[in-house]
């Protein structure tokens, strides 16, 4: 018998958990673009229907799949599922990377066995879209690095990678 997929979270975020301001990410970090693109190719995603279509397409290499009430999907490419279980048993990959919105990251934070987040250094003044709360005990950091601020990225942030601590 196959294994069921583990659930991963991945997400950029501010100090208070800020993710997205009006359907759109709040900032512009190449190399957290990189690193996402580099862990997500080849995977199965999961993203709410509002996050698709932010995006404006499906991505490429990708499994792109729609968690919605909505029969329809934004982009082709995509498919929709009605539920996180139809998710599982649609995914194609050992890991369902769940991209977001907010209400997907709380309906599967309780499930998820990984998150990589990066921890963007600053406070955003307009947001309307947040991370789930989680507890700090309830997961191991496994890996951790820093960048600072640059030409190329407004503010310093921090890649970490988190698994979950088993009772």
């Amino acid at each position: 018998m196959q294994r069921p997929p583990e659930i991963a979270l991945i997400a950029a975020l501010d100090s208070a958990r800020a993710i997205g301001f009006d359907n759109q990410l709040p900032w512009h970090l190449p190399d957290d673009l990189k690193r996402f693109k580099a862990l997500t190719q080849g995977q199965t995603i999961l993203m709410g229907r509002r996050t698709a279509e932010s995006l404006g397409r499906s991505l490429p290499k990708r499994q792109n799949l729609v968690l919605s009430r909505h029969d329809a999907v934004p982009f082709a490419g995509m498919t929709r599922v009605p539920d996180l279980a139809t998710a599982l048993a649609h995914c194609d990959s050992e890991r369902l990377w769940v991209i977001g919105g907010g209400e997907i990251y709380a309906l599967c934070l309780p499930l998820a066995r990984f998150m990589a987040l990066t921890h963007v250094h600053t406070t955003l003044t307009q947001a309307d879209t947040y991370f789930p709360a989680f507890s700090a005990s309830d997961w191991q950091l496994e890996r951790s690095t820093e960048h600072a601020a640059d030409d190329h990225h407004a503010f310093g942030f921090q890649f970490a990678d988190y698994r979950r601590v088993e009772p």
